[in-house]
């Protein structure tokens, strides 16, 4: 039977292949998949870092762009070239760089701050690593450098450290544990204090506290605030090796780590021990003044601020709250209160002009004082006012005393002739008085030796005059001068020499009075008749001359007189009997000025 054909059964294979990793081939997967990674690491590193390979003799394979922008080059500007082109000549050829790439070479790391010179010269600083690259046998193969450019921080830190050394040159600076134990101190505090480092190491703060100041609350609490983190400034006294004082201006200074919390103390300190001892010496000697002398303290408008006892006695008032905050123009007279002197006066002061002079001022109740007084401007670190201090001493009592000597010396000047003398006896100036009695003018005897008066016959006699005066040795007798035109000129005079503050003469002034015509004719008269008792009652009549200045020496001046009168009455009235009957009465009221003030004041 024909039929369809059958169909076979179709035959299906299976094969089954055995997925499941090999060992080899795990190993290249691992190796891949590290690849990988570190290729995105080494990709993360590039976009922050510059990167740059280099092959073991130096000479540059590849840089990335953070590399070639810090230093201002393109590739293909550095790439063949060799490293080197980024160094500083002297360094380029020293031992250290040669080191370096010996160490490179050996497969040694490299990490450090480098100074890099850029494509414009400049300086560049980067924080660089220069790593080995090894191959399978561990041998070098390449360098890789990766760098960060860290020259604005290089720069302040620099600048930092050029601060500190500064400062360590110039202050003593100190170190300290948190609880006051010294880690370490430099020269200038160690020479302020007369110790050396090992003397203080390890010692607390307080071996240069005086005891009573250790043992005070004050100091605890001093230490308890810079151990909570503030600072401390103050002026300190310490005490050195040698138990001498020392003074520092100084700083405290807590020093925090990361987290802000102190871990050390560093002190900066100035020593102002001179300074200070010179500011006690001042103040002492303010302190001596305000004892001796007035003294007020104005604002530069004038108004009192302050004003010592010294001050307050002087013008009679009690309290300084009378004074204070009032106007220095209340001491003055209305009349110069509201003068242009007294504006100036002040203007002056305000352009920092100390004025000095004996002033007038008016106290309380209208009383009036004399001061010798100074007006001193106190001015500011720049050199402006900022307040007067007036340091006076009270000379009322010998202003008073002065102006009533000027008033002697100007009745004297009117009634007296005048002259006053160089030691050597040259003229200095004379007063209308001697001039009118001698007949010159001032012009004729200016600078002339007082012996153009005097008479040839002196000579030793007029010298010896001279030599008692430049000793000191006040002359006053009748003496015979010659005025102009030989005119013969009897005066009766007081030489004084004139004492400097050592006592030693440095002028003479003579206050004369010509001697009336009855004791010329007296002496015409005595020259006449040669006879001894003549000449000594001469004596009387010369003593009598001299002594009537003195009112205590006028009654026995007069007694000798009297004397003579009777001796001579016995002989017979002769003329000479007679002319001292008439000078007898006449002698009282000569030479009525007081000389014997006028000798005083000189």
């Amino acid at each position: 039977m024909i039929g369809k054909p059958r169909k076979r059964p179709r035959v299906v294979s299976l094969v089954f292949l055995d997925l499941t990793p090999g060992e080899d081939q795990l190993f290249f997967f691992k190796k891949w998949s590290i690849a990988k990674e570190n290729a995105a690491k080494a990709a993360a590193i590039s976009k922050v870092q510059a990167v740059t390979e280099l092959g073991l003799d130096g000479t540059i394979i590849t840089a990335n762009d953070n590399f070639l922008n810090i230093l201002g080059y393109s590739l293909a500007e550095v790439r063949g070239k060799h490293h080197s082109m980024f160094v500083e000549a002297d360094e380029r050829t020293g031992a250290a760089y040669r080191e370096f790439w010996a160490r490179l070479n050996r497969g040694e790391s490299q990490t450090a701050d480098y100074k890099r010179i850029d494509s414009h010269g400049d300086e560049v600083w980067v924080r660089a690593s220069y790593i080995p690259v090894l191959d399978s046998r561990g041998k070098p193969t390449k360098v890789i450098e990766l760098a960060a450019d860290i020259t604005a921080k290089k720069i302040e830190a620099l600048d930092h450290a050029g601060q500190v050394s500064a400062i360590e040159r110039s202050q003593a600076v100190v170190e300290f544990n948190l609880d006051g134990t010294i880690i370490t101190a430099n020269k200038n505090f160690l020479s302020a204090l007369g110790y050396a480092l090992g003397e203080v190491q390890g010692k607390p703060d307080s071996l240069f506290v005086e005891p009573q100041e250790r043992a005070g609350a004050a100091y605890r609490e001093f230490w308890a605030k810079l151990n909570r983190g503030e600072p401390q400034s103050a002026e300190l006294k310490r005490i050195g090796k040698s138990g001498q004082e020392v003074w520092f201006q100084a700083t405290f200074n807590p020093i925090g780590d990361d987290s802000g919390k102190p871990f050390k103390v560093v002190s900066f300190a100035t020593d102002i021990t001179r300074q200070k001892l010179r500011m006690a010496d001042l103040e002492g000697q303010i302190a001596a003044i305000g004892k001796a002398q007035a003294v007020v303290e104005f604002g530069m408008d004038g108004t009192v601020m302050t004003a010592n006892d010294n001050y307050l006695k002087t013008l009679g008032y009690a309290l300084a709250k009378e004074v204070q905050g009032k106007h220095h123009s209340m001491f003055v007279e209305a009349g110069e209160r509201s003068s242009a002197a007294y504006r100036e006066f002040w203007a002056k002061l305000n352009r920092g002009e100390s004025q000095t002079a004996e002033y007038k001022r008016v106290g309380k109740d209208g009383k009036v004082v004399w001061v010798q007084a100074s007006y001193n401007p106190v001015l500011d670190s720049k050199g402006k006012p900022t307040k007067v201090i007036e340091l006076a001493t009270d000379i009322t009592a010998k202003k008073i005393e002065a102006m009533e000597n000027a008033g002697r010396i100007a009745a004297l000047d009117r009634s007296q002739a005048v002259a006053a003398f160089n030691l050597d006896g040259t003229i200095l100036s004379a007063n209308e008085n001697f001039l009118k009695t001698m007949g010159y003018a001032l012009g004729e005897v200016k600078g002339k030796h007082d012996g153009m008066f005097a008479g040839q016959s002196e000579g030793g006699k007029y010298r010896e005059f001279w030599a008692k005066l430049n000793r000191g040795e006040s002359q006053s007798i009748e003496y015979k001068r010659i005025g102009k035109n030989g005119k013969e000129v009897w005066i009766q005079a007081l030489y004084s020499p004139i004492l400097d503050l050592a006592g030693k003469p440095f002028k003479v002034v003579t206050y004369a009075r010509e001697m009336s015509a009855a004791v010329r004719e007296f002496y015409e008269t005595m020259v006449k008749s040669s006879a001894e008792e003549a000449r000594q009652d001469f004596a009387v009549v010369a003593d009598e001359v001299n002594n009537t200045a003195t009112a205590d020496s006028a009654p026995l001046s007069m007694q000798r007189l009297e004397e003579a009168r009777r001796r001579t009455a016995t002989a017979g009235r002769s003329t000479f009997s007679q002319l001292l009957d008439n000078l007898r009465a006449g002698f009282s009221n000569a030479m009525t000025s007081s000389t014997r003030a006028v000798t005083n004041f000189l």
